[in-house]
């Protein structure tokens, strides 16, 4: 008697042994296992950065990055130096604040690698940031953070140039206007009355700002919003003043 067709794969299944049926549930887990791995890493880009940057979402950015997406480049760059990969790390991040343009692409990392990562002399840093401010004034402010980072972290400190940018400004300044003036008085530097007025052209803009907060994403900005608090600690501090 023959038995019903259905039976036929359970049949093949019991001839291929206990070890042969192990190995192919364990190859099924391990393929089932790759598949969701890279659809989730597709699904899940929007949320990932340097640190958890995977799959899909990696090669996105590779690609990117080699097609001279400024952006990609430093998220790239981040992402190998967290894979302990320095020196293509800072070969991107060069290559990336080399190839800036415009504010946004004048990032945090290049005032933090002044004077410790070659190719990143302040000399350098200072010269890329002058040549994007010419035509992306939002720029102004990173110089304004380079100027005012303490002389022993970056050789580019300077106060004479970090006054002469606070006119320069386009948008709220508060916490590197703040900076600006620890600095001064640490320093026995007087702040001349130009950069005063400066100074309260520029808190007339953080109230506007306070008022109405610009879209995020669209021009270079403090870390931080502004505060009603950060203001009035800053009137007060302006107000203290030598005459």
């Amino acid at each position: 008697m023959h038995r019903p067709k259905a039976e036929a794969p359970m049949a093949w299944w019991r001839r291929i042994g206990c070890g042969f049926q192990l190995l192919l549930i364990f190859l099924l887990l391990i393929g089932t296992y790759t598949a969701w791995w890279w659809i989730d890493s597709a699904r899940t880009c929007e949320t990932q950065d340097q640190y958890t940057l995977r799959g899909i979402c990696l090669m996105r950015i590779q690609e990117r990055a080699e097609q001279g997406d400024n952006a990609a480049q430093w998220t790239y760059g981040a992402y190998l130096e967290t894979e302990g990969k320095q020196q293509e790390s800072r070969a991107w991040h060069l290559q990336a604040m080399h190839s800036a343009r415009v504010g946004l692409a004048l990032r945090g990392e290049m005032i933090g690698y002044c004077d410790r990562i070659p190719g990143f002399e302040a000399r350098n840093v200072e010269a890329v940031m002058l040549r994007v401010a010419q035509n992306s004034p939002d720029a102004h402010l990173r110089l304004l953070h380079l100027y005012t980072t303490p002389r022993f972290l970056c050789s580019a400190f300077d106060l004479d140039k970090a006054a002469a940018q606070i006119p320069l400004l386009t948008q709220c300044a508060h916490f590197g206007i703040a900076d600006y003036l620890e600095l001064a008085a640490s320093e026995h530097y007087r702040v001349p009355l130009a950069t005063r007025a400066a100074i309260r052209s520029n808190m007339a803009l953080c109230e506007k700002e306070l008022a109405d907060p610009p879209p995020l994403g669209t021009t270079v900005r403090e870390f931080m919003p502004v505060r009603r608090e950060d203001l009035d600690a800053l009137s007060r501090r302006l107000a203290a003043l030598e005459p």
